[in-house]
């Protein structure tokens, strides 16, 4: 009855107010739950179970009493609320409301036209009449914020998923329509989903950050292969294989993989590039006939041809034996005997490491089959003639004569069936034909034999190899190269290159043998460049240089201009690119673009030296070839003004801007004394290089000018800057004296505390050197002070003597300009020299 008093009060009090709702249903037996309303515009709801229970007396006291708590089955907890306010800050609302079983969200977006409850906040209850467990909250305490802004929309996705047959119902209040413009709209939460990042990523994001990481491609080829999705590996393996065309060994995984998804084109695809790429691979060749053989069985010809193919590009190869053996065997099958007779006359002149087991094979063919059947008519007629003269020969005829025949029909003997002897002596003599050639054959590999069992790694890996074996490699080219033999020496390069891809070196030697033959080989020129330059040594100088020279040779002006601007873009700031590619513009009468490159590379140059280089180099072209000359002085002038203070290092450019500036027409003297005096006046210029400017100008005012005052001006200049460097040399001198003298003190007091120990202890020392009376010490000594560090002037009194020639240009072009001594003595004041 307390409790219902207390409500009839409160509701007493709200009706004075005017903000009482006379339509709110009152609850059952039920004490009314209490809405906090966190400082206004926000309020907390926290739903917990689909029935309004009174807190039991085990509620945690920490925590609000006056919490209204709405509980609804495996619902998450829905915390609307304002975090700026504080909690303490709250106001009691009276809820009267029928609890169903319907589990209910509310979402508050705006002041509802017709509320089921009223919620009535502290600005609509006088401060006179607030309850007693409230705090009065001034209006600056206040949030700024308007409720719009703080409320939430649920979406359907975030509803509690169902549970048995309730479904879940969504509540919100109405809004007040008004023009979308001006209306805020409440804020929607937008949950992105973000891609997971698959093995496939992981593996590929190994490779790209370092192309050169060979293990993690053989990771990511092994997946995409057990994963078995075509365009994943086509790919992969496009990729790794445009880095390493030489892995034999995956170009076969490759045309297996298009094999296995029955896709018949890429798979004959992939085998033409793979044989493409690396021609020399016998085990290609081997897998490539074998699936002909059982797609194409019917089509003898392209059989064969690509057969006889693959023994043009790679018969030769030491290890090549297998591939002979298959087609031999294939055209057994074929009842082609004959042919297979022939492929045994090449492959037994040929060098093989099986050259002993092929002359087997070759004896057990013929002697299984009629000689008849293995050559042709007219090698077997002159077989059996052979074999019919040394049967007379030997006295024991079984043939009939040559006059038993009737005439005309003298052949038809030899086309008779033959005696068992007849056969077996044919047999005989074919066999022993060719075992001379096999003998040869036997030679020849056994000058090779030692340089063939060094070669212990015939495959590509990115591994290095041993340096023997790179010496290996070396001493057998060089052999090939005696013998003579052009395409036993083709090969040999081209299998060596295999193991050595990544040796410059040997791509070099190759190039250099090629060039030097006095027959065309451009194809195989061509080829070797592209696989050198634009596979495994993409950065290298030398061979993009011998590159563009090759194009250039060929007329081919604008791919030579291409290849050096990829090499300059992959190795930039280097002098010998810079200048072929100017070098190769003026060649092609670009002058224009010569000037841009020039200025290019002169406002891109990160060094002083690259930079000074090139300015002289310009500003000859300007003066020589351009004939603009003052273009030429101004260039130089101003880089030699940005860096004032550091001339000592760029000596090169002042000199430069006097050559420039005596070459001008008509000859302005007194420019060229200004340049001078300019020059001998900055401070970055070392005493020396003085020197040697104010010879130079002297020089140049006796030889050009007629005034004697300048004459001595210069002479005094001149004399001055000796004699200051003269000074400088007596104080090294005296520095140098003045460092011995302190070794000498401090050695004769070493050397008294080592007589006086020595006294002392009765102990003669056996490490023991006395001063000596000449004058020398111990060596040890001798070499306390660095002597040498003083020796860079000459000794006092000589005459000083200076030679311009030591300041030539060591330029490719040979661009020496001497310009004379002068001589000077103390007190003398003439001289001779000349420009």
């Amino acid at each position: 009855m307390a409790d219902h008093d207390d409500i009839l009060l409160k509701n007493e009090k709200s009706k004075e107010n005017g903000k009482i709702n006379d339509n709110v249903p009152e609850l059952d037996d039920t004490e009314p739950p209490k809405v906090i309303i966190t400082a206004p515009p926000t309020m907390s709801i926290k739903m917990i179970s689909n029935k309004l229970q009174k807190p039991s007396d085990g509620f945690d006291n920490n925590k609000d009493s006056d919490d209204c708590q709405i509980i609804l089955p495996k619902t998450e907890i829905i915390d609307i609320t304002d975090d700026i306010c504080d909690k303490d800050e709250t106001s009691e609302v009276v809820v009267k409301h029928d609890i169903k079983d319907t589990p209910i969200i509310m979402t508050l977006k705006e002041e509802p036209k017709e509320p089921e409850t009223e919620v009535i906040s502290e600005d609509e209850m006088p401060v006179d009449n607030m309850p007693v467990d409230t705090e009065a909250v001034s209006e600056d305490e206040l949030p700024p914020t308007a409720l719009a802004d703080q409320t939430e929309i649920v979406s359907d996705e975030e509803l509690p998923s169902e549970n048995g047959t309730s479904k879940t119902k969504r509540f919100q209040i109405p809004e007040e329509k008004e023009d979308d413009n001006e209306s805020q709209p409440a804020k929607k939460i937008k949950t992105e989903e973000v891609k997971p990042i698959t093995e496939l990523d992981k593996f590929w994001q190994a490779v790209k950050d370092d192309p050169s990481d060979f293990a993690g491609w053989t990771y990511l080829l092994q997946f995409v292969d057990q994963e078995n999705n075509a365009e994943n590996a086509r790919e992969a393996y496009d990729k790794f294989l445009e880095l390493y065309p030489y892995c034999y060994g995956y170009w076969r995984k490759f045309a297996d993989f298009e094999k296995r998804n029955n896709n018949k084109e890429e798979c004959e695809i992939v085998f033409q590039r793979g044989l493409k790429a690396i021609p020399l691979s016998v085990d290609l060749w081997i897998h490539y006939m074998t699936y002909l053989k059982t797609q194409h069985a019917d089509n003898v010809d392209l059989i064969r041809n690509n057969f006889e193919k693959g023994l043009e590009m790679c018969g030769l190869e030491y290890r090549s034996d297998r591939l002979w053996d298959h087609y031999i065997r294939w055209e057994i099958e074929q009842n082609k005997l004959i042919n297979a007779f022939n492929i045994y006359n090449r492959l037994l002149a040929t060098q093989t490491l099986g050259y002993l087991q092929h002359f087997e094979n070759f004896k057990d063919f013929v002697n299984k089959n009629a000689p008849d059947k293995i050559l042709n008519a007219k090698e077997y007629l002159e077989l059996r003639q052979q074999v019919a003269e040394r049967i007379r020969l030997s006295g024991s005829g079984e043939l009939l004569t040559d006059d038993s025949a009737p005439p005309g029909e003298e052949e038809n003997t030899f086309l008779s069936d033959v005696s068992e002897k007849e056969l077996a002596l044919l047999k005989e003599t074919i066999i022993e034909s060719k075992q001379k050639i096999n003998k040869e054959t036997a030679k020849e590999i056994a000058k090779r034999q030692a340089f063939e069992e060094g070669i212990k790694r015939p495959y590509f890996h990115v591994k290095p190899l041993e340096k023997c074996q790179i010496e290996n490699w070396k001493n057998y080219i060089e052999l090939e190269k005696e013998a003579g033999d052009h395409q036993r020496i083709v090969i040999l390069y081209e299998r060596c290159l295999i193991p050595c891809a990544l040796y410059e070196d040997f791509w070099l030697s190759y190039l250099d043998y090629l060039e030097s033959l006095n027959f065309d080989v451009s194809d195989l020129l061509e080829s070797l460049y592209l696989r050198a330059c634009l596979v495994h040594h993409r950065k290298s100088p030398e061979l993009h240089l011998k590159w563009s020279a090759f194009e250039e040779s060929k007329g081919n002006l604008d791919k030579a201009a291409d290849i050096l601007k990829n090499l300059d873009d992959s190795v930039p700031h280097m002098l010998q690119i810079i200048y072929r590619r100017i070098n190769l513009e003026k060649r092609r009468y670009q002058f224009d673009k010569v000037c841009e490159l020039y200025e290019h590379y002169i406002n891109t140059s990160h060094t002083k030296f690259l930079t000074s280089n090139i300015a002289i180099k310009y500003a000859r072209f300007l003066w020589k070839c351009a004939n603009k000359i003052d273009k030429a002085i101004e260039l130089i002038a101003d880089i030699i003004n940005k860096d004032k203070d550091n001339m000592q290092d760029n000596a090169r450019l002042l000199l430069q801007l006097i050559e420039l500036k005596m070459s001008v027409k008509p000859l302005n003297e007194k420019s060229v004394i200004q340049i001078f005096d300019e020059i001998l006046s900055m401070s970055s210029v070392n005493l020396e290089q003085k020197i040697l400017f104010s010879q130079r100008k002297l020089e140049f005012i006796e030889d050009y000018t007629c005034d004697y005052t300048s004459l001595r001006k210069a002479t005094n200049e001149f004399k001055s800057y000796t004699e200051l460097l003269a000074k400088e040399k007596k104080k090294a001198l005296a520095a140098v004296e003045e460092e011995k003298s302190r070794v000498e003190k401090e050695m004769k007091v070493k050397q008294a505390q080592d007589i006086a120990a020595s006294s002392n202890s009765q102990i003669a020392s056996t490490n023991y050197q006395p001063y000596n009376s000449t004058g020398y010490y111990p060596q040890q000594y001798a070499t306390g002070y660095n002597q040498a560090a003083y020796q860079q002037y000459a000794p006092t009194g000589q005459d000083y003597s200076y030679q311009y020639q030591n300041w030539s240009y060591p330029q490719a072009t040979n661009y020496n300009q001497t310009w004379g001594s002068y001589n000077y003595s103390g007190t003398g004041s003439g001289g001779s020299g000349g420009y």
